[in-house]
Formats: structure tokens, C-alpha cells, sequence
């Protein structure tokens, strides 16, 4: 890796009091925590020119009073203070080596600089790391967490070594315990492939890709199941008898007047509100793709963030789509609801009162139009009022 800064750091996580005495001129403790007698001395690594670093650990634990930093780092006051400046400086020169050498192309290798064989890295880890270093947004990592939870069910699957032609058959055995539909399970595959791949080109993964034995069907997507009007008056006349069933009828029914996705729909607030040519509208980027989105802030889901005073109940992804099964037996709705079908309502909806396709697809966020067209070729009755002028 070039152009890096390396240097000593001593108890970062001011275990000591140190750097409190450090900031205060001072020798005497912080007096409201309980201080330990030694901290740690770590070797920082930073990629010049940016904020990202990587702390090492040297092993070593000193007191205050034995830290100097001349030279980098000398021990003082302690009777092998040599041995253990010694130490120091030998690992920081190992570390050095490392991060310099081609075996380290990037800083997020930093931390693998005594790995002998680079085989033996946690996939999980990797995974994780790889979401760290994209930034990616709350539902990417909430998907990828899934896919980990199967991966680690499956147990067979714990470093690169293991990535074999046969445990991808396993893995796949393991997904399809959850999974039906053959889109879903294609991209679980492709997301794992990805970062096999991406293993690959760091010099991870030996390979040879085992994806590349592997083959699955990519599969024809399910129709999106969606309320017509009928059916959301059904569900707004619904009177459940426990709060968690109308909270979550509330939930629901805010994305089918807002189009929210459910991760959008967590992180709404007043602040989403804007005034826009004297109208009120919902405007913010998704989480998912980051797209911007903007829809007019409709009077079914303004009643409701009224009702909540815009703090809408919270409830993870799972226990929505539990409760959605009991919402929509109690409003006689013969659906398996899930929250996105809510999404997916917003969407016909705005179809059917003859909304242009590209305004909706920029209601909905979605990155391309086709997304959107998708929902536009499930609209029979929009297919018999646009031929009508046939007969």
C-alpha cells in the first residue's frame, strides 16, 4: 500500500486517565471513572490523505508514567523498559513491512498483516468488513445480516478454505428452507458470488470459483400482491382489539397512501415534510439505493403521522410481517400481506388515477423505470380503458 503514516499510539481508549490528564495539564486522575493502572499500546496505521486508519495492538500494557514518545515510543521508569521498547519497534517494523509489500494492497488488509495464510480469513468477517467499507446503508446491511444468519446456520462455510463445490450444494439446501421463490434464492446466491469474487481479486480466494460449476435458475418473479380500493376500505373500516394490530394497520396503511419502503418508512419524521409550491410532500433519499424520491403528502397518511404526532411506532421487519397475516384476517382480506405489498399498492394506485409511469417511478425512488413498469402490465383494467377506443 502507498502513501501511509504509521506511529505509536498509547491507551486510545484513555483507560488510565491519561489523556484527561494529558488535555488538563494535569497528573491527577479523572475522578468519576474507575481508572485502570496500565493502557494499551497500539500501532496506528492511516491511508494518507483520507480519515481511514487501522489500530494494531503491540500486546504490550505500560503505565503512564512509562510512556515517552521519543523515538516514536521509548519505556521509561521500568526495569525492562529496553526489552519492551525493544518489542514495540519490532513489531511496528513487521507491521511496516507488511502494509509496504504487495500483500497489502489496500488499508483494510492492515489487519490481516500476520495472517500466514490468507485461506483462513472468517468469510463473516469479510462480509462484514466489506459493508463497513462500502458505507452501506441500513437495509443493504440489513439484507446482507440475513443471508449471514443462513450462512452461519449452515456452519460448514467458516473461512475461504471452505468454500467448496459441495458446501455451495449445502448452502443452498439451507436457503431453500426459507426460500420459495427462485428470484429470492438467485439473489442470494449472487450477492455470495460477489463477494467471492471480490475475494478473489484481493488474493483471498484461491479459487477456483465454485459458482462457476454452480448453476441455478434465475426463475420468473411473482405478480406483486397489491390491495384494490375495495380491499383498503375494508382495511380502514377494520377495528382490530389489540394496539400492536392497529398499530400496525396504521403502519401499512401510511405506505399505501406514501409508497414508503419499510426502511424509509422507520426513518420517517417531521423533517421528511417540505413545503412545495404551497402543497405539503414527502421528500428524502431511499435507504436502499440511496435514490431520491418526492410525493405529495396524501390526507389518508397526514392523518396518521397526525395521530402518532410523527413518531411512528417502531417494529422490526420480522414482527410487521407477523402481524400483517393477523391484520388481514381480521379485515377479511385473502392476501398474504407483507409490507411491501403496501408499496406495491401505492404504486397501482397511482397507475390507475392515470398518473404518468415516469412520475410514479420518481414517487417510488426506484433507479430505473422498468422497476416501475413492471406494475404497469398488472393493470388490466388500465389495459380495457386505454383500448376502449377500439369498439
Amino acid at each position: 500500500m502507498k502513501d501511509y503514516t504509521m506511529r505509536f499510539i498509547f491507551d486510545r481508549k484513555n483507560e488510565t486517565g491519561f489523556r484527561d490528564n494529558e488535555k488538563k495539564g494535569k497528573s491527577e486522575k479523572h475522578p468519576k471513572r474507575k481508572l485502570k493502572e496500565t493502557g494499551l499500546l497500539q500501532i496506528e496505521v492511516r491511508k494518507d490523505g483520507t480519515d481511514k486508519r487501522v489500530y494494531i495492538s503491540t500486546n504490550l500494557r505500560i503505565k503512564p508514567e512509562q510512556f515517552s514518545d521519543k523515538n516514536g515510543f521509548t519505556c521509561k521508569n521500568n526495569d525492562n523498559a529496553k526489552s519492551i521498547t525493544g518489542k514495540a519497534h519490532s513489531r511496528f517494523r513487521e507491521i511496516d513491512i507488511f502494509v509496504s509489500s504487495d500483500k497489502c494492497p489496500s488499508i483494510e488488509y492492515v489487519k490481516y498483516w500476520d495472517k500466514q495464510d490468507f485461506s483462513a480469513i472468517s468469510v463473516v468477517e469479510f462480509i462484514n468488513s466489506e459493508l463497513r467499507r462500502t458505507n452501506a446503508s441500513v437495509a443493504v446491511v440489513e439484507y446482507n445480516h440475513s443471508f449471514i444468519r443462513r450462512l452461519e446456520e449452515y456452519g460448514k462455510i467458516k473461512t475461504f478454505e471452505d468454500i467448496t463445490y459441495d458446501n455451495i450444494i449445502g448452502l443452498d439446501a439451507v436457503l431453500r428452507k426459507y426460500i420459495i421463490s427462485e428470484p429470492t434464492l438467485y439473489k442470494r446466491h449472487s450477492l455470495f458470488k460477489g463477494y467471492i469474487r471480490e475475494a478473489i481479486n484481493r488474493g483471498l480466494f484461491k479459487g477456483p470459483n465454485p459458482y462457476s460449476l454452480f448453476k441455478n435458475k434465475k426463475g420468473k418473479s411473482k405478480d406483486p400482491i397489491f390491495l384494490t380500493e375495495e380491499e383498503i376500505n375494508k382495511l380502514k373500516e377494520y377495528q382490530p382489539n389489540y394496539g400492536y394490530l392497529e398499530r400496525t394497520k396504521d403502519l401499512f396503511l401510511f405506505q399505501c397512501f406514501s409508497g414508503l419502503a419499510y426502511a424509509d418508512l422507520m426513518k420517517f419524521s417531521k423533517e421528511s415534510i417540505k413545503e412545495i409550491d404551497g402543497y405539503r410532500a414527502i421528500q428524502s433519499n431511499r435507504e436502499k439505493n440511496d435514490e431520491n424520491f418526492i410525493t405529495l403528502f396524501l390526507p389518508e397518511a397526514e392523518t396518521i403521522a397526525n395521530k402518532y404526532k410523527y413518531e411512528l411506532p417502531k417494529v422490526t421487519n420480522q414482527k410487521y410481517n407477523e402481524y400483517l397475516k393477523e391484520v388481514a384476517m381480521g379485515a377479511g382480506i385473502n392476501k398474504p400481506l407483507v409490507s411491501h405489498s403496501a408499496r406495491h399498492t401505492f404504486a397501482t394506485y397511482l397507475l390507475n388515477k392515470d398518473i404518468p409511469v415516469e412520475t410514479v417511478s420518481r414517487a417510488l425512488g426506484h433507479s430505473n423505470i422498468r422497476q416501475t413498469q413492471h406494475y404497469a402490465r398488472l393493470l388490466g383494467k388500465k389495459v380495457i380503458d386505454d383500448m376502449k377506443k377500439l369498439l
